[in-house]
């Protein structure tokens, strides 16, 4: 169910060690069944049910098909993608439902990764796919935030336990938004198969506030109007339906109709 993946862009930094440490912490100290795959060769440990390495040698739609057995069969999924920085490791750490970069010095680089991350999800055919395809059907659901997807730090610095701790408790955040990202998902299924002129009112019919309701239909015409497919206006604005209020939805459709104006002027 849950990938998280470490990585530094300093050679030797003891990555490995650290996530092969946070691998038995947690099956020490949870009841979670865990799993670990190494990009690289581990020279100590076998190869096992629980324990994969040499992932490189596989080709990108193996390693697909194995993260996707491994995540319907273990609760979290330990990522070690130290051993080098290529273009499979970029287009694999997109992957992972949390990256820790190790190294509180490497901030900067943790956000340039996001950045060329963001990028190929955009852009990457490959990619965006790869991402959906292991993450569910909507590209909505993926945590864009920057803050929220890289976390630096130093382990030399810090107990194990603290470092197991933050891995388990974002677990179960984690855990928590699926169950959310679930129920968002049953909604959407039923938003789209409301008769596209009856928008409003099969919104309010399924709880939205009618003002709401009726905004949120103008600003999926609106995007129509632009030349956007209804379907995709539709799954576009979603989050903004379930995340934002009407305040806040009403500035963003002002602010599109204003742009659209000074176009025209």
């Amino acid at each position: 169910m849950y990938l998280v993946g470490f990585y530094s862009p300093k050679a030797k930094s003891g990555v490995t060690e650290l996530s092969l440490r946070v691998f038995d912490w947690l099956k020490m100290n949870t009841n979670l069944a865990v799993a670990f795959i190494s990009y690289g060769t581990l020279e100590k440990e076998e190869i096992s049910d629980v324990l994969l390495h040499e992932f490189s040698k596989l080709t990108v739609t193996e390693q697909k098909q194995k993260v996707k057995q491994l995540k319907k069969k273990f609760d979290i999924i330990i990522y070690d993608a130290s051993s080098e920085l290529s273009e499979s490791v970029l287009k694999l750490l997109p992957i992972v439902d949390r990256l820790f970069v190790v190294g509180e010095e490497h901030t900067d680089f943790a956000v340039k990764l996001l950045q060329i991350n963001q990028f190929n999800k955009t852009f990457d055919r490959s990619v965006r796919n790869f991402i959906t395809h292991l993450k569910g059907n909507k590209t909505f659901i993926i945590r864009e935030n920057k803050e929220d997807r890289v976390i630096g730090f130093n382990h030399t610095k810090k107990e194990m336990n603290e470092i197991g701790q933050m891995v388990y408790s974002d677990y179960v955040t984690r855990y928590l938004e699926e169950k959310l990202i679930e129920k968002n998902e049953k909604i959407y299924r039923k938003i789209k198969q409301i008769p596209k002129e009856q928008l409003y009112r099969g919104l309010y019919d399924l709880g939205v506030d009618f003002e709401k309701a009726l905004l949120f239909h103008e600003y999926v015409y609106l995007r129509e109007a632009l030349g956007q497919k209804y379907e995709e206006a539709l799954e576009t604005l979603f989050p903004l339906l379930i995340q934002s209020s009407f305040k806040e939805i009403l500035e963003k459709f002002q602010l599109e109709v204003n742009f659209i104006s000074k176009l025209r002027v």
